[in-house]
């Protein structure tokens, strides 16, 4: 596994673990009663989908940049697809606290999108950079 890739999975971890400890402790405290079952599985699944994300955007890195560009379109729109099923199929199973799950995914989905647009901005300014560097 490439080292960038390696510390790209690395942030990710550390972002579900701060996203699930903030997240516990303000369902402890200050949304008490709110608490939903399936939040610790959110998180994990956000942190698989992101890193198996992030593994296809380190493999088009070797590629031309217009197919980084097509893998990158390509995995923001499988992404919301899957979240798009995620949410119905939790609204469908368990309409009682449908409206917590939805605003806390929607939630991680700002910080996860905010890290996957903050790596990809670096990676692209990096391959910019090797490519003037290899003229």
């Amino acid at each position: 596994m490439e080292k960038g890739l390696k510390r790209t999975i690395f942030g990710l971890l550390l972002i579900s673990a701060v996203i699930l400890l903030t997240g516990l402790v303000l369902f402890k405290t200050a949304f008490a009663g709110s608490y939903f079952w399936f939040f610790p599985l959110l998180i994990l699944f956000f942190f698989i989908i992101n890193a198996g994300f992030f593994v296809l955007f380190y493999r088009s890195l070797h590629k031309s940049p217009a197919q980084f560009v097509r893998t990158f379109m390509a995995s923001t729109g499988a992404k919301l697809m899957l979240y798009l099923i995620l949410i119905l199929a939790y609204v469908f199973t368990s309409p009682k606290t449908a409206l917590v799950f939805v605003i806390t995914l929607f939630v991680t989905y700002l910080a996860y999108t905010a890290y996957d647009l903050w790596v990809m901005l670096a990676l692209m300014k990096q391959q910019k950079e090797n490519s003037n560097l290899s003229k």
